[in-house]
């Protein structure tokens, strides 16, 4: 239990026999069992046990749920480990059933605060000061006053912008096939595996624009060219940009925008795509994050290989556990479906894998990040006579060293690494990229 709610308990007699408070007298009937249920749930709070108490109430809730006692509880419970809506739920049932329960409407106007409400916990507070509680608790309650008074209306907008350059070793530039033959035919030098150095530049921006301390509008951007010193025919251009908003209320969180980028090989407009980025999440408790995750859009070739064009969809459903605020362990388990735009095409298909990703910070000056992820497309059409699920295995590794030499520039050695399985051997390849990354971000 938080500070406030320990003081609200000692100091509003929370603590005496269930169905009876000093300041407000209610009368609950409840059974032998039920009183020790809460009295139970009394002493979990009172030692800082919420997520314990919070497992012993909820699942009472359907039987309990209009007894004002046992919806404080258990909304003081929610509100300790996190669930903020949940709390706001419970203790606002508490209220219809007891209006004056000081301690029901103290913990509400917490739980609004926590939510970052401030427009309904402020006047909650103000009128419980009105009321001449304990010192402990108006000292408590002016804390939260103050704090409220200190918040900013709007947060401040955040725009941040970066220059990179990336240089390194490519074993397959062109993500080719490394069998010199294919049917019995001998493959172009263009279609087989290509080792290469490479070197990249690129400069973006991130701009965040609140418009409150739950709602914002994001917007990224970035450009680059790569070349590739001897393999020039897969030299590319990419622009990429989202554009978006995102939220949070209570326990949920989301984010909602159109993302796109287009693309260019060797000079030459090769693919263009535009699509809806959707996530929606859940705050469990301290440690863990649900979240489920929709991106569909529509990818465009040249006109030369529009066979290649298609409707896709990814969804994901994903679980994050962070062991502190900078470190998150994250799992997504990932489907979907190409929908081939051209009758005849044989790309359509359909995809199932997963990932499995680390964020971390390194001491006080550098950040981790690693994923391992496969992902498997079975394809719907023949191609050459025969039928096509590729398997592609993925994964990349990197430390970001923060601030090096100077303020805001990043070293950042990558090694990502990808082999795609594939029952027809043209398709067949492995990849491995070692580079180094320099990012300047001004301050």
């Amino acid at each position: 239990m938080g500070k406030f709610g320990l003081l609200l308990i000692l100091a509003i007699g929370a603590s005496c026999p269930v169905g009876a408070q000093d300041n407000q007298t209610f009368q609950v009937q409840t059974t032998a069992e039920t009183r020790q249920l809460l009295a139970r749930a009394e002493t979990l709070l009172g030692t800082g046990q919420s997520q314990t108490a919070y497992d012993l109430l909820s699942p009472r809730e359907v039987e309990l749920a209009g007894n004002p006692y046992f919806d404080y509880l258990l909304g003081v419970s929610a509100l300790d480990s996190g669930r903020f809506s949940e709390a706001v739920f419970s203790l606002r049932r508490s209220l219809a059933v007891q209006p004056q329960f000081s301690g029901a409407r103290m913990e509400l106007a917490r739980a609004y605060f926590e939510s970052g409400n401030s427009a309904l916990a402020r006047p909650m507070f103000v009128g419980l000061l009105g009321e001449n509680p304990p010192p402990g608790v108006r000292e408590v309650i002016n804390q939260y006053v103050s704090a409220i008074d200190r918040r900013p209306t709007t947060p401040r907008s955040q725009f941040s912008g970066y220059v990179e350059v990336f240089a390194g070793n490519d074993t397959n530039a062109n993500g080719s096939t490394g069998n010199q033959q294919f049917l019995g035919f001998t493959l172009s030098p263009q279609n087989l595996e290509t080792e290469s150095p490479f070197y990249e530049i690129g400069a973006g921006f991130n701009w965040l624009v609140p418009r409150s301390s739950q709602f914002g509008w994001v917007v990224n951007a970035r450009a680059g060219q790569r070349e590739n010193n001897d393999a020039p025919f897969v030299d590319s251009t990419l622009v990429s940009g989202f554009v978006g908003s995102t939220w949070q209320r209570g326990a949920f969180f989301g984010r909602a925008g159109i993302e796109s980028y287009w693309a260019a090989r060797d000079g030459e407009e090769n693919e263009v795509y535009g699509g809806l980025d959707l996530l929606l999440g859940r705050r469990l408790n301290e440690q863990w994050d649900l979240s489920v995750g929709l991106r569909g859009g529509t990818h465009n070739f040249d006109p030369a290989i529009d066979v290649l064009d298609v409707d896709r969809y990814l969804y994901t459903l994903g679980v994050s556990y962070r062991f502190t605020p900078q470190a998150r362990l994250t799992l997504d388990a990932i489907g979907g479906t190409d929908n081939e735009r051209n009758t005849g095409s044989p790309y359509g298909n359909s995809k199932s894998g997963g990932r499995l990703s680390l964020n971390a910070a390194v001491g006080n000056s550098a950040l981790l990040y690693a994923s391992i992820g496969s992902l498997t497309s079975d394809y719907d059409g023949l191609f050459f006579g025969s039928q096509r699920e590729d398997t592609q295995l993925s994964s990349i590794f990197q430390v970001e060293f923060l601030n090096v030499l100077t303020e805001g520039l990043s070293f950042i050695p990558r090694v990502r690494y990808i082999d795609n399985d594939s029952d027809v051997s043209l398709y067949d390849y492995d990849r491995t990229e070692i580079g180094l990354l320099i990012r300047w971000t001004p301050r």
